[in-house]
C-alpha cells in the first residue's frame, strides 16, 4: 500500500466532513453548541463531521489507528491518523468562511500524508511526502519572497493561553514593525495551506493540538516550505515559512518564549 493510496483516503475523507459543515454553515442554533471548556466550543457539526471521517478510515484501514479532536483515539501504532473535523470552530459559528476540515496521516511519528478542504470555497489541497502538493489539482509552491518588507505572516495563539498573554504580546511586536503585514484568520491547518501556496510568506502559531498541523504538515514541506514543531507539555508551537524567512521567525519566538518552552 503506497502514499498514493492514503493521499486518496485523505482527501476523500476530508470531503466526507466537509459536507457536513458546507450543509449546516450558518445554520447551527446557539442551542446546539457546547461549551467544553472556557471559550473552546462544540457543536454537532464537529462531532458529525469526525464521526463520518472516522467510519470511512476504519472500514479503510481497520489496522491503523484514529485520532480525533472530539473523540480522541490511540496514539499507539504505526500508521496514525489525526482528524480536525472542523478547524476554526470559532469561525464556523460567527458565519466567517476560513474553516475546514484537516485530515493527516503519520507514519511512525512523520506525516507522510494529508489533506486539508475548505468547503465555502471548494478549495481542497493535499500532499503525500515525495509527491508534491496540490490545491485543487494544480501544483503549488511556497512564495519566493525573502524582504522581510514585502513579507505577510500569519499568526495564531489559544483563546485559554497557558503562557502569559504578554508573550505573544512581545512576538507579534516584534514581527509586526519589520513585514508588510500580519494577519490571523484563526485556523491553523488553513493558514498552513496558504503558507504552501505563497499567499502567506510565514505563520507563528502557537499551543495547537497534533490534529491541527499533521496535515498542513505535509502540505506545506511538499511545497517547498520549512517548519518547525516544538512541544511544550503536549502543547505544540509551530513556526513555519517559504523556507526565505525561517532562520528570523524561529529566532524571534525563540528569544521571546525563552524559558516557556
Amino acid at each position: 500500500m503506497g502514499v498514493e493510496e492514503f493521499v486518496l483516503a485523505a482527501r476523500e475523507a476530508a470531503l466526507i466532513g466537509g459536507i457536513v459543515l458546507e450543509e449546516n454553515f450558518r445554520k447551527v442554533e446557539d442551542e446546539l453548541i457546547e461549551e467544553k471548556g472556557e471559550k473552546d466550543f462544540v457543536s454537532y457539526v464537529d462531532r458529525t463531521s469526525e464521526q463520518r471521517i472516522r467510519d470511512y478510515l476504519e472500514r479503510r484501514f481497520p489496522d491503523h489507528r484514529v485520532v480525533g479532536e472530539e473523540e480522541g483515539g490511540s496514539e499507539e501504532g504505526e500508521y496514525i491518523w489525526y482528524i480536525d473535523p472542523l478547524d476554526g470552530t470559532k469561525n464556523y459559528i460567527a458565519g466567517f468562511p476560513i474553516f475546514g476540515v484537516s485530515v493527516g496521516l503519520v507514519c511512525r511519528g512523520e506525516p507522510i500524508a494529508g489533506a486539508v478542504y475548505l468547503p465555502v470555497f471548494r478549495d481542497l489541497y493535499w500532499a503525500g511526502k515525495g509527491m508534491g502538493a496540490f490545491k485543487n489539482g494544480k501544483r503549488i509552491r511556497v512564495s519566493e519572497t525573502e524582504n522581510l518588507r514585502l513579507c505577510v505572516v500569519a499568526y495564531g495563539f489559544s483563546s485559554r493561553p497557558y503562557r502569559e498573554l504578554e508573550t505573544y504580546w512581545r512576538v507579534f511586536k516584534e514581527v509586526f514593525v519589520e513585514v508588510a503585514a500580519m494577519r490571523r484568520p484563526g485556523a491553523a491547518a488553513v493558514d498552513l495551506c496558504l503558507t504552501a501556496e505563497g499567499v502567506f510568506e510565514g505563520m507563528m502559531e502557537f499551543e495547537l493540538n497534533p490534529w491541527d498541523i499533521y496535515a498542513g504538515a505535509v502540505i506545506l514541506k511538499e511545497a517547498g516550505g520549512e517548519l518547525k514543531v516544538l512541544n511544550k507539555d503536549g502543547r505544540l508551537d509551530v513556526i513555519a515559512s517559504n523556507g526565505k524567512i525561517q532562520k528570523y521567525l524561529e529566532k524571534v519566538v525563540l528569544s521571546e518564549l525563552g524559558e516557556g518552552l
